[in-house]
């Protein structure tokens, strides 16, 4: 029986690997086409592009290993089926459940593996993703700036950029209103062009009008150059992951604490849920990939992985909704995001008694 588990686990490696590569890339479908702006009009370096995805790569993993596994098995059983080993092992002796014994194993080591990543990996990714989008957007403004639009969350400052070369990188027509502590109006700053040295905006040809406390004005000057910090603005620069995806389980909980309002705890229950429940998905996805796979499919393979993509689907959306209903407080979180687990397994454990009684 051992030769055979390793025999079946052999044969499943590179489907699963596909399996893991297709959704993957799936997922990153939606960060790339995101990018393509910064990297087409805004000159952001490729390098910088792979590393970004790079530091995505771990979060999108602990998602996609459980799909990529029941795809996976999928491939390899119905191989089995096609080829007749799966007879082949039932006329020795094994029963379904020896068949599956070898991929659950692998299910239970995986979700292990998953939250390994969790808890160790996806923390320091998400760190090491903001410090290169902070990195990013230092040596590059353009980076996070957009034309025609006011820009007023910096402290100082509010900003409207007419528009931007995406050539040069400098900006052309600014309006700028400075905001001081002692004035009822804040200054009014008019500039001709401007670029970008050490994340701060150096304008040239610049303008100035400052009011009185009836909103006159009472002083007007010129200056060829004057030089305006963003850092602050720099500080929230934005990224495709929020700060409660990149925590473990343990910082969630740690963050949770602090939280008073029971309004407040509702999204760090609900990441804290989603993290336990999608790893242990990948148990019950790897027995169910045997179970729908093995024996003989009259309507087909084809119509066989259209029916379990159709329950990977399903699980997504399930969770999907279970969360956004739990964030506004309509459901439950603990019910919103196991409900889709619980239909999962109630499925499988129907398929096995199904199967039982055909293998």
């Amino acid at each position: 029986m051992k030769i055979i588990n390793r025999y079946i686990l052999s044969e499943a490696k590179l489907p699963i690997v596909f399996g893991i590569s297709l959704f993957t890339f799936i997922f990153m479908i939606e960060i790339i086409v995101s990018m393509m702006e910064s990297i087409i009009i805004k000159g952001i370096s490729m390098i910088d592009v792979i590393r970004m995805l790079s530091f995505y790569l771990p979060m999108i993993l602990s998602q996609t290993i459980p799909m990529g596994i029941f795809l996976g098995i999928m491939i390899t059983f119905g191989k089995f089926t096609k080829s007749s080993e799966a007879t082949a092992m039932n006329s020795i002796g094994m029963s379904l459940k020896d068949m599956i014994r070898p991929v659950a194993v692998m299910g239970v080591v995986t979700t292990f593996f998953i939250f390994f990543l969790q808890e160790s990996i996806i923390p320091r990714s998400f760190t090491k993703l903001q410090q290169l989008t902070v990195k990013m957007a230092y040596e590059n403004p353009v980076f996070q700036l957009r034309d025609r639009v006011l820009i007023d969350d910096m402290s100082d400052y509010r900003l409207y950029i007419d528009k931007i070369d995406p050539k040069t990188k400098d900006a052309k027509n600014l309006l700028i209103f400075i905001n001081e502590e002692d004035a009822e109006y804040p200054t009014l700053v008019l500039g001709e062009t401007a670029n970008w040295q050490d994340a701060a905006m150096v304008i040239d040809n610049v303008d100035f009008y400052r009011f009185d406390k009836d909103g006159k004005e009472n002083l007007r000057g010129h200056f060829e150059e004057r030089k305006i910090p963003l850092s602050s603005y720099f500080q929230s620069v934005e990224m495709q992951v929020d700060d409660i995806e990149g925590m473990g389980i343990g910082q969630l909980v740690k963050e949770m604490g602090t939280k008073k309002d029971k309004t407040e705890k509702i999204p760090y229950v609900v990441e804290i849920n989603k993290k336990i429940a999608v790893p242990l998905s990948t148990i019950m996805l790897s027995i169910l990939g045997v179970l729908m796979s093995i024996g003989h499919h009259r309507s087909g393979k084809g119509v066989n992985y259209g029916f379990g993509i159709g329950v990977i689907f399903t699980y997504i959306v399930l969770l999907n909704i279970g969360m956004v209903m739990s964030y506004r407080g309509r459901i439950n979180p603990y019910f919103g995001i196991w409900f889709p687990n619980i239909l999962l397994y109630t499925f499988t454990i129907m398929m096995y008694k199904k199967k039982s009684r055909l293998v």
